[in-house]
């Protein structure tokens, strides 16, 4: 059943908001129910202990969007509902999601505010982010971010951005922390298909609980171009350098490509590059990775695809993750879809055997856009 806690926090948020306390000129309802049950073979990705578990999971979402003037009024309630075969292997789960945000547009740019929050299962958050093997626990996520931009001139457009983010974990293995981050960013329309950029970005970790692990600071400059080759095919290429304090190895370079190309039919995109981010093993921890998908309409309500992924984190335990997902949706209604997929995971680690596994899932997902 629902905990008490997350039942507290969904009812209050929605008593608030019909309790007429924001008015706003218009609202926008969003509501989507999916409903997934999927089996896994080996979701620790244990090599020498696999072990199965089938798990059914409902996640309610509600979105409410008010635009006043010149304001715009964000609302997201969400609750995460799982029930697992085996408590040994995964926890049965209710884990809720708060978003608050608030935007205003000006003349020549704009700002606004962000709260979330939100929890999730280690076992998945860390081995999809940067492949940590873990128990199950719950990773408690709170985040305030700001953003400004403004244009200085008919082409020239200056940004900044500052997150605080909190992360808190009940797995032992794990290290909690704080982190304080802040980029500013200058972008010019060079004309209606080019537009080079350039960032600079700093990021400040400080790790919480009496853990081993030191504080450290992330930082350096990013330059690009967003391109636009046709109204179905566009891309990002983007090169820099990073430095984290306390590295011996120097810096070392950032930087991808993507490439995507929506069709009347047919859809793909690439993704390709390397980042540097916060892991909970403790500190930074730099992931290259290649993601691909594709997918072709069938018919008007049938759509069949594939994604793949490749993913080197460099953390304490270097890994590479490899992952194969073929799926077909099928439209049953205009607010109806049905669900199949069918995804193949592995993992390699020096000095220990592959681990791979085989997830097989059907869902049903109800979804109003304008409820």
């Amino acid at each position: 059943m629902m905990s008490r806690r997350a039942a507290r926090m969904m009812t209050a948020s929605l008593v608030l908001l019909s309790s007429g306390v924001v008015h706003a000129a218009s609202w926008q309802t969003t509501v989507a129910l999916p409903m997934t049950t999927e089996h896994d073979t080996n979701p620790r990705l244990d090599a020498e202990d696999e072990k199965g578990v089938t798990r059914t999971t409902i996640a309610p979402d509600y979105t409410l969007i008010g635009a006043f003037g010149l304001d715009e009024l964000r609302f997201g309630i969400g609750l995460n509902l799982e029930r697992s075969s085996d408590q040994s292997i995964a926890l049965d789960r209710e884990d809720p999601k708060l978003l608050l945000g608030w935007q205003r547009e000006t003349e020549r740019g704009g700002f606004g505010l962000t709260a979330k929050y939100d929890e999730s299962s280690t076992l998945f958050s860390e081995l999809e982010e940067t492949g940590v093997v873990t128990g199950d626990g719950t990773r408690k996520k709170y985040n305030l971010a700001g953003n400004w931009r403004a244009a200085i001139s008919e082409r020239s457009t200056l940004a900044s951005d500052a997150d605080y983010t909190r992360v808190r974990y009940d797995v032992d293995s794990l290290t909690s922390y704080d982190e304080l981050s802040t980029k500013f960013s200058w972008s010019y329309g060079w004309s209606e298909l080019l537009e080079p950029y350039a960032e600079v970005s700093l990021s400040r970790y400080e790790p919480v609980g009496g853990t081993v692990t030191a504080s450290s600071t992330r930082y350096g400059p990013m330059s690009g171009l967003r391109f636009t080759i046709s109204e179905q095919l566009q891309g990002v290429l983007r090169a820099g350098v990073n430095q984290v304090s306390g590295d011996e190895g120097g810096p070392s370079w950032q930087g991808g490509f993507e490439l995507s190309y929506i069709g009347e039919r047919f859809d793909t995109s690439i993704d390709v590059g390397r980042s540097t981010i916060t892991s909970g093993e403790g500190g930074f921890t730099e992931v290259s990775q290649l993601r691909a998908s594709w997918s072709y309409a069938v018919s008007e309500t049938l759509r069949a695809g594939l994604d793949a992924s490749l993913q080197d984190n460099k953390s304490t335990a270097p890994n590479t993750m490899r992952q194969i997902n073929l799926w077909a949706s099928q439209e049953l209604s205009p607010f109806w879809v049905a669900r199949l997929s069918l995804t193949y995971r592995q993992r390699q680690q020096d000095e220990r055997p592959d681990a791979s596994a085989n997830v097989l899932g059907v869902t049903l997902i109800y979804n109003h856009p304008d409820f």
